[in-house]
């Protein structure tokens, strides 16, 4: 074999790894806490899903917590949404952004305040988010 047809084996072997690589999970695990900051006596109804999962319908009394695990995936794209309901309002929030959520939430759950104004995430320095705009 000469050094042209091993520079190109090395070549293929490397880019069969990075191609099919990506489509397996990058192997950072994000833990989602999730808990209803409404109000006292306002029970609280969720739907979270994604593209590909849906995690079902869940109620939370005041206080209670809820949560999921999700690996996310090479390509930094993964997205968790949820739609939240109490007395009349209809709200949503996207959960889980890679993008955001990566490094803040990487080694610690990704604990959620849900407040009336909007989603506050608790890991690290609280921060407040807007809800999204209704579809």
């Amino acid at each position: 074999m000469n050094g042209s047809s091993a520079f190109h084996i090395i070549l293929s072997v490397t880019f069969m790894v990075f191609l099919f690589g990506g489509l397996c999970e990058a192997g950072v695990v994000v833990n989602v806490d999730i808990i209803n900051d409404i109000g006292p006596n306002v029970q609280l109804g969720l739907h979270c899903k994604s593209k590909d999962k849906d995690l079902g319908p869940q109620s939370l009394a005041p206080q209670q917590h809820w949560g999921f695990r999700k690996t996310l995936d090479f390509w930094g794209v993964t997205l968790f949404f949820c739609h939240f309901e109490w007395e009349n309002q209809s709200k949503w929030f996207d959960i889980l952004v890679a993008g955001r959520d990566r490094n803040t939430c990487a080694e610690h759950p990704c604990v959620w305040s849900i407040r009336p104004s909007g989603p506050c995430r608790l890991t690290g320095k609280e921060k407040c988010f807007p809800w999204n705009d209704q579809y």
